[in-house]
């Protein structure tokens, strides 16, 4: 009985520490990210990358810190261990409705488009960021999937209705789809 009363008496005190701890954590992240900006704007990417290799590890489901850390890796032709970052960062956050879509971006950035569809279609439940319906629907089209892109486009316009370049993409696929093409998609 002692011990249990011993725990029940620390537990409010364990409470304080965890928010403490977290503060803690913010204001470390909120001083990196501005000596970050710093080295940054000073050209010292090789010190940025390293900076955000260490607060990726801290925070592995910082979706800022993750793809920060991945473009500037693609910014310096690191391409594998941009791609490393972005598929770590999706199978550490599978709730995350943003999780894929970094690593479907560098895939439809590449013109891998086949790799897209398996990545956003699952995220599609989840509510995810618009860009998500974009990139899927762009790579179905350019995988000449006109009818899966018209689903996902016309999904999109649900949610999203009076969003004009993607009406007039809706537009495009639908003409594709009736055999009036009227102008090949940007990077086809």
């Amino acid at each position: 009985m002692r011990p249990l009363l011993l725990a029940l008496v620390a537990l409010p005190s364990l409470a304080v520490a965890a928010d403490q701890t977290q503060e803690i954590m913010q204001q470390a992240f909120y001083r990196m990210n501005r000596q970050g900006d710093v080295w940054f704007e000073n050209g010292d990417f090789p010190r940025v990358i390293q900076q955000l290799r260490f607060m990726n590890r801290l925070s592995p489901s910082d979706y800022e810190v993750a793809t920060n850390l991945g473009w500037l890796l693609e910014s310096v032709d690191v391409y594998g261990e941009a791609l490393a970052t972005y598929t770590r960062f999706r199978r550490l956050n599978p709730s995350d409705p943003d999780a894929s879509f970094p690593e479907a971006n560098f895939y439809f950035a590449k013109k891998m488009y086949a790799r897209v569809p398996a990545l956003l279609e699952p995220s599609l439940k989840l509510h995810p960021h618009p860009n998500t319906f974009r990139i899927l629907a762009h790579a179905y089209e350019r995988m000449d999937l006109l009818t899966e892109s018209k689903r996902v486009w016309d999904e999109y316009i649900a949610k999203y209705p009076r969003d004009l370049p993607a009406e007039a993409n809706l537009r495009r696929v639908i003409n594709k789809l009736n055999g009036r093409h009227s102008a090949a998609p940007p990077g086809k």
